[in-house]
């Protein structure tokens, strides 16, 4: 990949939503970080996103934040595009904008508020936020309620936002973006592979990934089928990978992040434990999670190069 500034094209993929490794005292293992993203590359990945949702930015620290996408930016070079988390917040998504920046990424993805907002308030941050930032920006929409259509919308056309992760349970809201601003941002399914086809079949361009830290290459083939209009393939490789999206969705989500650690860790990748206020995956659930890993490869052994 001979890397030029990324445009809108190159978010028509996989977007892998990377997990944390970290050491048994949970400081962020550095040499893992970049074992686990040159595993990606190497593996046809083009477009990698640190520190957001699964990688934990909401509990991770300034410094935590600054280590990880600096290791993913000097593990990948030019084979894919960094793209982290900027948030959770406003002032929170300026210092991570800021160190972004400062260490070269390609775009930023604005994660979801946690605390109280407003439609409005929410609005008039997003716009600052997005002129302040210097970057291609992702718009993460996982509260319909504090981003309605038509501030989305109007959100969608400002020059810098180049694609939308739609992150919430609601087709006719997703289609209604796809006809107002499905040809100037590229729209995204945000909630992985298990309801990804039934968005691509609405208009998703691609979607993100966890499954993709230690699966990527049954992921994209997955997509890859999905726009060559195999659908019967694409309904074999959903088939295999809902169940392991089941554990992951589990109890609200309790082992989202910790499972891909688990499963990381089970086929020689970096992993370790998640952060509080996360919960690793318990002694009694460790066999499933790594059966399903272990079906899981065979598959994606079959796939055959890297």
């Amino acid at each position: 990949m001979n890397k030029s500034p990324i445009g809108y094209g190159d978010y028509t993929d996989v977007l892998v939503v990377t997990i944390t490794p970290r050491r048994p005292d949970r400081t962020v293992d550095v040499e893992g970080v970049k074992r686990n993203a040159v595993y990606l590359a190497d593996r046809g990945v083009k477009i990698i996103m640190p520190q957001c949702g699964t990688g934990l930015v909401y509990d991770s620290s300034l410094d935590d934040y600054r280590k990880t996408v600096e290791a993913t930016i000097e593990a990948v070079g030019d084979r894919a595009y960094v793209i982290p988390g900027a948030g959770p917040g406003f002032g929170r998504a300026e210092e991570t904008g800021r160190i972004a920046r400062e260490v070269g990424v390609d775009a930023v993805m604005i994660m979801p508020v946690v605390g109280p907002a407003s439609p409005e308030g929410l609005y008039t941050g997003m716009c600052d936020l997005i002129g302040s930032l210097g970057l291609p920006v992702v718009l993460y929409l996982k509260d319909a309620r504090l981003m309605p259509v038509d501030s989305t919308v109007r959100l969608a056309r400002m020059s810098q936002v180049h694609a939308i992760k739609y992150a919430v349970a609601d087709y006719d809201m997703f289609e209604a973006l796809v006809r107002e601003v499905g040809d100037e941002v590229v729209l995204l399914c945000g909630m992985a592979e298990k309801p990804a086809v039934a968005f691509m079949d609405r208009g998703a361009k691609g979607y993100s990934s966890g499954m993709a830290n230690f699966v990527p290459k049954l992921s994209l083939a997955m997509h890859r089928a999905h726009r060559s209009g195999n659908r019967a393939e694409v309904e074999r490789i959903h088939g295999l990978m809902v169940p392991f999206e089941d554990i992951r969705g589990e109890a609200k989500g309790k082992y989202n992040a910790a499972a891909l650690h688990v499963a990381n860790e089970h086929i020689g990748l970096a992993g370790g434990p998640v952060l509080p206020m996360c919960a690793d995956v318990a002694e009694n659930d460790l066999a499933r999670v790594r059966d399903l890993t272990d079906r899981l490869m065979a598959e994606e052994h079959d796939m055959g190069g890297v």
